[in-house]
């Protein structure tokens, strides 16, 4: 074996060991901490919400939520009964919207939380989510606040205009 092979392979090996180190060390405190295991959590996709005023749509919001489960649950369990929950999210804003009374370009936070969280009672089982919260919120159009004259505008506006 020549001098320089076997210098790179004691380079090699010991590049290996250093790297090697933190990754073992690292493993170990993941075994000490497992009796402290964080709750799982499950992401829904982003969905797609309308804000509806006076019965029309007036901007679309995309809004990621994420369950917060509670402690032995069992996070398989849920994708299953995702499109349920998704599909009952959106009959519901279109029911009754989810707006917020100052702006078109978010969705009334406690109100959709409240919604998700009863719905997931009814799906999964009381006490299997803790808390709903919203990832994101991202506007598709940057609409101007409503206002007093808008909403009259809207409200004095036919729906089937004439011919």
């Amino acid at each position: 074996m020549s001098p320089t092979l076997s210098r790179r392979l004691l380079l090699t090996l010991a590049a290996c060991a250093a790297t090697a180190g933190p990754a073992f060390a690292r493993s170990e405190k993941k075994k000490e901490g497992e009796g402290q295991a964080l709750d799982p959590t499950y992401k829904l996709g982003s969905m797609t919400i309308p804000i509806i005023a006076n019965g029309r749509v007036v901007n679309y919001v995309f809004v990621a939520l994420t369950l917060r489960l509670t402690s032995g649950s069992d996070v398989e369990g849920f994708k299953a009964q995702e499109p349920t929950l998704r599909d009952a999210i959106m009959r519901a804003s279109y029911r009754t919207p989810f707006v917020r009374p100052d702006t078109w370009q978010e969705v009334d936070g406690p109100k959709l939380q409240a919604f998700v969280l009863g719905q997931c009672a009814i799906l999964f089982g009381k006490g299997k989510v803790a808390a709903v919260d919203i990832a994101k919120q991202v506007p598709r159009q940057h609409v101007m606040p409503p206002n007093a004259a808008m909403i009259r505008a809207l409200q004095q506006r036919p729906d089937n205009p004439s011919p």
